[in-house]
């Protein structure tokens, strides 16, 4: 009779920690400020959460909350090191002092001219040839594990620009020193908001130009008020953390669903890559047939770019030892080296999603362990 009721003991204890043991991985909490139509979203993100949901058969959860709907873009890096998010989209522009050897990076925008090649380059440097880029992030309790780099930024004004002449005084979103930089070079006022503040701001008169991705006309619905274009690519962004944890909520996942993350993250950051790449074509078509004019440039103006970014190694370099980086030169040489490498790489991968996640997975996924 006791050992009736001693295995009934058993069993009933068992019973009340079954559902305990379903409910121990609690869903993930995921902040980007960027709208539920941006690219970030749309082709890496949702998707990404959603195959491992399915694969983990709903062990690991995580809920992406876009446009800033738990935090702006400009308190991601302190909402994720208090725990106030599990994870999200941290923007080194935006976080300059916090992240000043990674911010170094993206203050070389202006060599950007393929995102595939920009984003190999810069996920190799900071996973795999910058440990003080990785320990910046610890030191906000955040495990890095990704970016991207965004298609080359162009010139989206509200009046008619063509020439060095008519931007002259014009207000221009420009985030970041390197964008600042390059509006007063211009002749512009640099005006440093998020872009997901753009359209308010153009609309109240605030800016009168964007300089950012083509795509950002349908994404952010910036051709209702910006129906000029010059068409000369400005650099791009890159660098910050597109897929970045909170070290104790990643490790509260358990082994095997971390696991299935990283499988399945190579992937997402190629079809993200690819993803807005393709976004810019069809845009651009769709601009046309709203209206929006797309001017080539004036000579000038294509001249003042060339020789301005002959500058910008040197420029990213002093910026980086102002915000107190030591030896910023071996991050910023292993760059600049590792885009060479990835130029060759995207040459043979091409657009192709498939064969880009591969090289992505061989080059840096494989010798990551996170």
């Amino acid at each position: 009779m006791k050992k009736y009721f001693r295995m009934a003991a058993l069993l009933a204890l068992a019973a009340i920690a079954l559902p305990t043991v379903a409910q121990q991985s609690k869903p993930l909490s995921y902040s980007n400020y960027l709208p539920p139509t941006h690219a970030s979203n749309r082709y890496a993100l949702e998707p990404l959460f959603k195959t491992v949901e399915q694969e983990t058969k709903g062990s690991l959860k995580i809920n992406l909350h876009p446009g800033g709907a738990m935090v702006g873009g400009k308190g991601t890096i302190s909402a994720i090191r208090d725990g106030l998010v599990d994870g999200g989209f941290i923007v080194s522009l935006y976080h300059q002092n916090e992240i000043p050897l990674n911010t170094a990076l993206s203050d070389l925008a202006f060599l950007v001219e393929n995102p595939l090649v920009a984003m190999g380059a810069v996920n190799e440097t900071v996973l795999l040839g910058c440990p003080e880029c990785l320990q910046e992030y610890r030191k906000y309790k955040t495990i890095y594990m990704g970016t991207y780099a965004t298609t080359p930024y162009l010139m989206m004004c509200k009046k008619p620009v063509q020439t060095l002449a008519d931007l002259k005084g014009l207000k221009m979103r420009a985030a970041g020193t390197v964008y600042g930089r390059w509006a007063s070079r211009l002749g512009g006022v640099p005006v440093n908001i998020t872009n997901a503040e753009a359209y308010e701001a153009i609309e109240r008169g605030q800016l009168d130009c964007m300089i950012g991705s083509l795509s950002w006309l349908q994404t952010l619905s910036l051709w209702d008020l910006t129906r000029n274009v010059i068409d000369l690519p400005m650099g791009a962004y890159l660098g910050g953390a597109l897929v970045a944890f909170n070290e104790s909520s990643w490790k509260s996942v358990k082994e095997s669903d971390r696991a299935t993350f990283v499988k399945n993250l190579p992937g997402a950051m190629a079809r993200l890559a690819v993803g807005y790449v393709k976004d810019d074509h069809d845009v651009e078509e769709q601009a046309k047939a709203k209206g929006v004019t797309i001017r080539k440039p004036d000579q000038a103006l294509t001249n003042l770019l060339a020789s301005y970014r002959q500058d910008e190694i040197r420029n990213a370099i002093e910026a980086a030892k102002k915000r107190g980086v030591r030896n910023p030169e071996v991050a910023v040489n292993a760059f600049v080296k590792n885009l060479s490498k990835w130029e060759a790489i995207v040459a043979r991968t091409g657009n192709d999603p498939v064969k880009f996640e591969q090289a992505l997975r061989d080059e840096i996924y494989s010798k990551v362990k996170f």
